[in-house]
């Protein structure tokens, strides 16, 4: 895989959480479809895989409905982690 095909893959996804989070303040609904990002197909499909990659949960940290504490142990951040995605697959 390229540098250009890892940076359409990330800036999916950085695009995607800053969408949401324009969303979230504006109260809008957030575009199904991904933006337009490049000419070249394979890159424009990269970008989508990016965009479409984000995880609710994610999307949660990224607004700061979910904070996720730095003392706490391991274990207690996975079954936080779990809470989370069950949450998400509902």
């Amino acid at each position: 895989m390229g540098r250009n095909w890892i940076f359409a893959e990330q800036k999916g996804r950085e695009m995607r959480l800053d969408a949401e989070a324009n969303a979230f303040k504006d109260s809008a609904p957030v575009a199904v479809t991904p933006p337009f990002f490049s000419h070249d197909a394979t890159l424009q499909s990269y970008f989508n895989k990016g965009w479409k990659s984000v995880s609710l949960c994610e999307i949660r940290l990224h607004i700061g409905l979910t904070h996720i504490d730095e003392e706490q142990d391991l274990l207690s951040k996975i079954r936080r982690f779990r809470e989370c995605l069950s949450q998400s697959l509902r």
